[in-house]
């Protein structure tokens, strides 16, 4: 759970116990004197006597819009009553809760598909170099008397796909991190060609050529 959920949580539950009768100011030290660091700093100021507009300021003014909104309600109890506050508060946080775990579960299948798609090029590069590669040593063997090209115009060619076809993935995927996606395509392009440099140089006999 990261700092924002923690923190909505914390505020949820000073909602459930102003609903139960608790005062506001016992729930917000008794839940946030153990949070870091807007947290301890809000419980230092109430113990010290602080008003709630001015203890829940590092709250108010953070960059979460849902802990600055439930932070915002709290301040606005003692102008009416805070057990009802509390009362409809706590479905408010459950809503905006949700709205964050929704968040954070759509960032982190954001990841698991760009992960998926650096592997994806990994493998479409190892893949086409292999290919590339063994190519010309599959050429040699003269089954039909074409002329192939060369096995270093080959081995460019073959890279400007795999390139070009990871960054499309990437751009699908990623959106503007596409180039990380043809990077890592190419780094094992280059290294899978590398390996395979002493097969495509084995000597190759021509099949009709043998007397």
């Amino acid at each position: 759970m990261n700092s924002e959920l923690t923190t909505i949580y914390s505020l949820r539950r000073v909602l459930e116990s102003a609903g139960e009768g608790m005062g506001m100011a016992h729930s917000l030290v008794k839940e946030l004197r153990n949070l870091h660091p807007s947290g301890c700093e809000t419980a230092r100021l109430l113990l010290l006597g602080h008003p709630l507009n001015i203890s829940l300021r590092p709250l108010t003014e953070c960059e979460s819009e849902e802990v600055s909104m439930l932070a915002s309600l709290i301040v606005s109890a003692p102008s009416s009553s805070t057990a009802s506050i509390g009362k409809n508060g706590e479905a408010f946080a459950r809503t905006l809760e949700g709205w964050v775990r929704a968040r954070e579960n759509g960032k982190l299948e954001q990841k698991v598909h760009r992960f998926r798609s650096m592997i994806t090029s990994v493998v479409l590069g190892a893949v086409t170099a292999m290919i590339a590669s063994l190519g010309p040593l599959v050429g040699d063997l003269d089954l039909t008397g074409v002329t192939h090209p060369s096995s270093t115009a080959l081995l460019y060619g073959a890279a400007g796909f795999a390139a070009i076809g990871s960054a499309m993935l990437g751009l699908f995927m990623s959106g503007r991190r596409f180039y990380a996606n043809a990077a890592v395509s190419l780094l094992a392009f280059a290294a899978v060609s590398y390996l395979a440099t002493p097969l495509a140089n084995v000597p190759s006999i021509g099949l009709w050529g043998i007397k």
